[in-house]
């Protein structure tokens, strides 16, 4: 939109300095007159120029010194996020470390618990398949099976 305002004041100041210059080379005066107008209005037009120039600059530094704050406040919410998400991941990534510690020592546990179980099992069939055979006279007591 500034861009607009500068073209348009440009354009209206090189319109009127053609106007008067049309105006002046048409006018019924004489040659110093018209000498004295043309510098007066390459004068006005020179200081109008120079006024334009001051508002494009200063509106110029404007926008880059909003331009500077935004991309400042945008990198700083963009390296935030990034922290946050980091630090976030690194909590998730800790909590899953943790749990399949947990999860492999109650396999541990129970594997164990369950070869104990099997073992007395295995033990206690064993005796009852030899208690038996020695009632039944297949073996000879303190005899052992093969």
């Amino acid at each position: 939109m500034a861009d607009n305002k500068g073209d348009f004041l440009v354009g209206l100041l090189v319109g009127s300095a053609l106007g008067a210059a049309l105006a002046l080379l048409y006018a019924p005066q004489s040659g110093e007159e018209t000498r004295e107008t043309i510098k007066k209005k390459t004068d006005e037009l020179k200081d109008g120029a120079t006024d334009v120039y001051g508002q494009v600059k200063d509106q110029t530094a404007t926008i880059a010194s909003q331009l500077k704050d935004s991309t400042t406040t945008l990198a700083s919410n963009v390296k935030d996020s990034a922290s946050t998400v980091a630090s976030k991941l690194s909590e998730t990534v800790g909590k899953v470390r943790e749990d399949v510690k947990e999860g492999a020592s109650a396999i541990r546990s129970t594997a164990a618990s369950e070869a104990d179980s099997l073992s007395q099992v295995a033990k206690d069939e064993a005796e009852k398949v030899k208690s038996a055979t020695e009632s039944k006279g297949l073996l000879n007591p303190g005899e052992t099976a093969a």
